[in-house]
């Protein structure tokens, strides 16, 4: 009897490292349906079927770490957040799963202020990925690209290769003809939590 092959790894590297200027107070620490704001994006990740889902950490590490005890998430210090948050983060990411040899066939690169995300959309990306695995896929509302953005591994050299001066945007647009978009009916990927006010206007209306 033919087993099915199992599906492809896929990754997941959260950034969780800002500070939090706008907010005023640490926005992934704040309560989100009995957990946090980054509790729930690692959750949401968890089950669409990321592993492992890497949650990169820095700003306020020891808070972030209590409030992830319980989390299906391997948690990676980045020292370097002050010198571009977000990129560093990634880059953080990409290389513990370098070193710890984790066969995955790319990554999703997500925002750690987007628990709001149906995990009905973190599914759809994540099946397009395994569909296209040598592809960079993008969730897209309405025309509007948003997150999480899929990576493969093969680019993985070239996000680490970066500086301080560029984004992902610089690997997305060298490699623009490669993107695979996945049409999404929800705005959630184009929407973080900012300002008080992001948090307000998204938050469930129980905490």
């Amino acid at each position: 009897m033919n087993q099915m092959p199992a599906p492809l790894s896929i990754a997941a590297i959260v950034a969780a490292a800002g500070r939090s200027t706008r907010m005023g107070t640490p926005k992934q620490l704040l309560p989100w349906q009995g957990t946090t704001v980054l509790g729930a994006v690692v959750r949401h990740l968890d089950a669409a079927g990321a592993q492992p889902v890497v949650c990169v950490v820095g700003h306020r590490r020891a808070a972030m770490i209590d409030a992830l005890a319980d989390a299906p998430a391997v948690l990676v210090d980045n020292p370097g957040y002050l010198q571009g948050e977000m990129l560093n983060s990634y880059q953080a990411g990409v290389r513990y799963l370098q070193a710890a040899e984790f066969p995955a066939a790319g990554a999703l690169l997500a925002l750690g202020d987007q628990p709001h995300i149906p995990v009905a959309v973190l599914e759809a990306i994540l099946c397009q990925a395994r569909q296209t695995p040598g592809q960079i896929v993008i969730p897209r509302y309405e025309e509007r690209r948003g997150h999480p953005i899929y990576l493969p591994a093969a680019l993985w050299p070239e996000l680490l290769a970066l500086g301080h001066d560029e984004t992902l945007r610089t690997l997305v647009v060298r490699h623009a003809e490669t993107i695979v978009y996945v049409p999404v009916e929800s705005d959630a990927i184009l929407r973080d939590i900012d300002t008080p006010s992001d948090y307000q206007a998204l938050a469930p209306s129980t905490p």
